[in-house]
């Protein structure tokens, strides 16, 4: 449990920083990323030495600790603020305590008594008006993160295509200015959505196109739309990935990433438009399934051949992108998508691969990240990556080529295809929507910081 306070009673732990090279109690053990509690004093201290002094191995020291405490603590933010930003600081214990002691999705039968939880206590001094903002944004985005990596980590069979739609109109219903509208297959057939129909075709769920709308600032005329890939499970159709599927629910990351951080945005009241269009189906296997070559009409007339069923996220993507394009009119796209295994090849699950149609809003969005403490890294937009796209003998596009190596690239050409020459920003975060399995909800924090920022 996470509290806010701004008096210290003495009676739980008083937790501040043992750096290497200052001055701390005699008592304190010097062991890396050990706490050292005095209990007749109610203070501890946690030691750092000079090789670990890093705001990276600090944060990730801190998640660890907040998951995993056995008494009550309260953070003294003002002696941990001597070696890192007071609000970096702040942003970081509100938002790792959260994550950490997140209750997420799980079936069990056991029935274990109930240990009363531990609380993790922020001691903040400051009651400025731009402290207390800082609060109320970490928490609000933090208990949409929360929420975002709660689908994530379910299993298809609780959340298949209709099941998500449904989850996101009962959670997003009631906010003030945002729209929900929840397209069905036949809705998504007259549209002529003919790719994402294309994946759908081997599953035995419907497919959904949830757009979700966001006006916050009627004078305006900026609208940032984001698109989110939403396999509830990637089998890799014919293509099949074989035994290799671990991990495949979470396919269905991008999508959540994109409403969440929509739906962060309307509770926070920020004077923005922007919208969330997520395209929802699974990749599975049937008789009717779609078959490598064959070629589909997408929304916006282009023809694309299926050079390989398991790339199946450009493709409901592509169908989205143009959606959003022609019916929403943004001034800016941006997708988020688990989108290609080339990018964790390039980047691993450290960071998340962006390209950018536009120089400004890249550096509006690199210090997105930078505040919201998510890593990013630019990859290249480059007509060379193309060359595969175009190499179709029977359509106007390929939707994968063995010939071009990096397919993040690749793919990211292949999208941009389909923006009508919006603005655009692809966010690859096949190696960073969750970690050895745990869901992260990334890029939420990052694309309700670049909105914000965007449209001032």
């Amino acid at each position: 449990m996470l509290k806010i306070i701004k008096d210290y009673t003495k009676k739980e732990q008083l937790l501040k920083p043992a750096f290497e090279g200052s001055i701390f109690p005699a008592y304190v053990g010097k062991k890396n990323f050990k706490v050292t509690d005095e209990l007749e004093l109610n203070e501890s201290y946690v030691y750092f030495d000079k090789d670990h002094q890093t705001w990276f191995e600090f944060s990730n020291w801190f998640k660890s600790f907040a998951g995993s405490i056995e008494r009550d603590y309260v953070i003294d933010l003002e002696s941990f603020s001597n070696f890192f930003d007071y609000k970096e600081l702040l942003r970081m214990f509100i938002f790792n305590t959260e994550f950490a002691q997140a209750k997420l999705f799980k079936k069990t039968n056991e029935k274990s008594a109930k240990a009363k939880e531990k609380t993790l206590s922020i001691l903040v001094k400051d009651e400025s008006k731009e402290v207390k903002e800082i609060i109320k944004k970490v928490q609000i985005i933090s208990e949409s993160v929360t929420k975002a990596r709660n689908l994530q980590i379910m299993p298809e069979n609780f959340l298949n295509s209709e099941m998500l739609a449904s989850e996101i109109v009962n959670d997003f219903s009631g906010i003030n200015n945002l729209k929900i509208e929840v397209l069905t297959k036949k809705e998504i057939q007259d549209l002529n959505m003919g790719l994402l129909l294309s994946v759908n075709k081997g599953s035995t769920h419907e497919p959904r196109v949830v757009v979700i709308s966001y006006n916050g600032n009627k004078g305006s005329k900026e609208h940032t739309s984001i698109v989110g890939k939403g396999i509830t499970f990637d089998t890799g159709g014919v293509n099949t990935k074989g035994y290799h599927m671990d991990g495949m629910k979470y396919d269905m990351s991008g999508s959540v990433i994109a409403a969440y951080a929509v739906k962060t945005l309307a509770l926070l009241g920020a004077k923005v438009n922007a919208s969330a269009v997520m395209c929802i189906t699974d990749n599975r296997i049937n008789a009717d399934a779609s078959l490598p070559e064959n070629v589909y009409q997408s929304m916006s007339g282009k023809w694309v051949e299926v050079v390989d069923t398991d790339a199946e996220g450009r493709l409901v993507l592509a169908d989205g992108i143009y959606y959003s394009a022609d019916k929403l009119k943004p001034t800016t796209i941006l997708d988020v998508a688990t989108l290609t295994g080339s990018i964790i090849t390039s980047l691993s699950n450290v960071y998340s691969g962006i390209w950018s149609t536009n120089e400004d809003k890249w550096e509006i969005f690199e210090k997105a990240a930078k505040k919201a403490q998510e890593k990013v890294w630019r990859m290249p937009l480059h007509k060379d990556f193309h060359k595969g796209n175009s190499s179709s003998k029977v359509a106007d596009l390929a939707s994968w080529s063995s010939k071009v190596k990096q397919d993040s690239s690749q793919a990211a050409m292949f999208l941009k295809e389909f923006t009508k020459d919006i603005d655009f920003i692809h966010c690859d975060v096949a190696g960073t929507a969750d970690r050895f399995g745990e869901p992260q909800g990334e890029l939420i924090s990052t694309l309700v910081e670049f909105i914000i920022d965007v449209q001032k």
